[in-house]
């Protein structure tokens, strides 16, 4: 049985996406964390606030032809307003920090907590809230369509 090509990049993806958060996840000092800031790689200092999302910030970590990677930051009671990534193929939610309550448009809330992992239709509508006592930290992974006149798989200016 032959695999479609579509279902090898979004592999290809999932595992990139992966080894993005295992690495990520290295940064989470236990000795930082038991001082109890919470945050051990680098705060929403880093990021750009969300226009209309107070408490909300965001930093692009990595942008390719065919996926791209944020670093959230809520601070605690913030909410991120419904809203949804039109561009996405696919979409990787991972909680490094905090908690939070995710609401994907048409199903029931639901709680994130620190190394769970939530994957997203791409472009579905989807809000979330911190409801915990630290700055959540969020990486997300998104897929991207190839562009037009593309190969699957192929970048633009590499072999």
């Amino acid at each position: 049985m032959a695999i479609p090509d579509g279902s090898i990049r979004r592999m290809r993806h999932a595992l990139l996406a992966t080894l993005v958060l295992c690495s990520a996840s290295a940064f989470l000092s236990p000795v930082a964390l038991a001082k109890g800031d919470g945050q051990a790689i680098g705060g929403p200092e880093k990021g750009r606030p969300v226009a209309g999302d107070p408490g909300i910030s965001s930093m692009v970590v990595m942008d390719r032809p065919d996926f791209r990677v944020l670093r959230d930051w809520a601070e605690p009671n913030a909410v991120r307003r419904m809203h949804n990534h039109a561009d996405a193929t696919y979409h990787v939610f991972t909680l490094l920090t905090g908690q939070l309550v995710l609401t994907i448009e048409g199903q029931a809330p639901v709680d994130v907590k620190p190394g769970d992992v939530v994957e997203l239709k791409g472009g579905v509508m989807h809000t979330f809230k911190n409801t915990g006592t630290v700055t959540a930290t969020i990486v997300e992974v998104f897929g991207k369509a190839p562009k037009p006149g593309l190969a699957s798989g192929e970048t633009p200016g590499r072999p």
